[in-house]
């Protein structure tokens, strides 16, 4: 569990990957480019996470707004991962 914007998100650790950071989401916004996509997460709390994801894995991921996501972050990236 983390604080942002004063508030506490919970880290949930969902798939078999070696980030432990995995916070659960909706995508609220897509705006699709042709090399990179901007993704908009809804978090908990009426936070957001903003990720930038190759075109071509967002496509791959079938990601439309609405679809239950996972903010994932190691280091300094976050990526997008679903179940």
């Amino acid at each position: 569990m983390f604080k942002y914007n004063r508030q506490e998100v919970r880290v949930v650790k969902t798939m078999n990957i070696s980030a432990r950071n995995q916070i659960p989401g909706t995508v609220k916004m897509i705006k699709k480019g042709p090399v990179s996509t901007e993704v908009v997460i809804s978090i908990a709390g009426g936070n957001e996470i903003v990720s930038s994801i190759t075109t071509h894995s967002a496509e791959k991921m079938s990601l439309r707004e609405g679809s239950k996501v996972y903010a994932v972050m190691k280091a300094s990236e976050v990526m997008v991962g679903i179940d």
